[in-house]
């Protein structure tokens, strides 16, 4: 498959900016986030007009609606709240037909919502087992402890989703489950050895491969396979999930936005960000809220400045500063890291902020593979 992506949108209606650049940039599909939902009105609408840039063909339209914490349409826009993955593998210690049974009337009625509102995929299964002391990013989301476990729940997830014609989307690929920490906010390292990874974590992968499924990469360095670049980058990791677990299907990049791709400049911009966001929530002259002092260091360490004496006011105005500054050159390191992944093996990219200027970054970078710039077998 040629190189295409995946793009998220700034809110709830696609603006005429973002229309033109779809037009231009012509991205496999689309993913939706609570942004983008002010009403199941709107919401059908904003599909449909996301549909009709490309009446020829079709249009997948993504959401991470997997039930419980991860569900980006809640009621009262949608039907209810679905239960989570931990759920159905509580049950399944008691009695695992029932388990399977319940979980596939669960999707049947999350997936059918989904359509109503013309959306092609809940990004579900997560295949990911849950590790006692990992980080809590996966917790709650995964189908048991144990591969044969999650293996049969993820199963029943993906024949339900085929059926309702759908798209099942297993992640996340070679194995999540081990972080120790939350790959949004940092690099995980999985320091794990091969064996005891391919009888547990990747053997999940291995066991669904022949699955009519796509996939997405974890942002997880795996020492034993690559001990520099994380999966999504490596094509190491991507030469293996394709080889020895045998994957042959379409394998979508997890979000690039997300920090664990951008070194220090993914900590500056992630610090600036959250900052702004809190800011806007307090009174502007305010100075030294308790809630800002953990941050000083992390000012000091990242941008080698300390701001205990400024106001609400001053920093704010200052954490704007820095963030144009950052700006471009987090769209130049989002570029690389596009580049690195095609390199790496990946078939499409996931970019999920919204951000316009990003997404021209990542465009950019498909202009590349086209023009032959970026060789891909390196």
């Amino acid at each position: 498959m040629n190189y295409n992506s995946i793009f998220g949108l700034s809110g709830p209606v696609m603006t005429l900016e973002e229309r033109g650049f779809f037009l231009e940039a012509k991205p496999l599909g689309f993913i939706l986030f609570s942004r983008n939902i002010d009403s199941a009105d709107q919401l059908k609408a904003l599909t449909s007009s996301l549909k009709a840039l490309f009446p020829e063909r079709l249009v997948p339209i993504f959401i991470d609606q997997e039930g419980g914490r991860v569900a980006r349409i809640k009621p009262p826009i949608g039907r209810r709240l679905y239960p989570t993955a931990k759920s159905f593998a509580d049950l399944y210690l008691v009695d695992k037909e029932r388990a399977k049974l319940e979980v596939r009337e669960n999707y049947r009625q999350l997936i059918s919502e989904l359509k109503e509102f013309g959306i092609d995929s809940a990004c579900a299964p997560v295949c990911d087992i849950h590790h006692q002391g990992a980080d809590p990013i996966i917790g709650d989301r995964s189908f048991g402890n144990n591969a044969e476990q999650v293996v049969d729940l993820c199963k029943e997830v993906i024949k339900l989703t085929n059926e309702k014609q759908a798209l099942p989307f297993i992640k996340h690929i070679p194995g999540h489950g081990r972080a120790s920490v939350d790959s949004h906010l940092d690099l995980p390292i999985v320091d794990t050895s091969l064996e005891v990874l391919e009888s547990t974590d990747f053997k999940v992968f291995r066991d669904l491969a022949d699955q009519d499924v796509w996939a997405m990469t974890a942002h997880i360095v795996y020492s034993a396979i690559d001990p520099v670049k994380p999966a999504t980058l490596s094509l190491k990791v991507i030469t293996y999930i394709r080889e020895q677990i045998g994957f042959k299907g379409i394998l979508v990049t997890d979000d690039l936005n997300m920090y664990a791709l951008h070194g220090n400049i993914g900590k500056q911009k992630m610090l600036i960000d959250k900052l702004i966001n809190l800011l806007s929530k307090y009174d502007s002259n305010n100075t030294n809220l308790e809630v800002l002092k953990p941050y000083n260091e992390d000012f000091i360490k990242l941008f080698n400045t300390d701001v205990s004496g400024k106001n609400n006011q001053q920093l704010l105005d200052y954490c704007l500063k820095k963030q144009k500054e950052i700006k471009p050159l987090f769209c130049k390191n989002l570029a690389k890291v596009a580049s690195e992944a095609i390199s790496a093996g990946c078939d499409i990219l996931l970019h999920c902020s919204g951000d316009l200027e990003e997404m021209q970054a990542i465009f950019a970078v498909a202009n590349l593979v086209e023009d032959g710039m970026i060789n891909l077998k390196n």
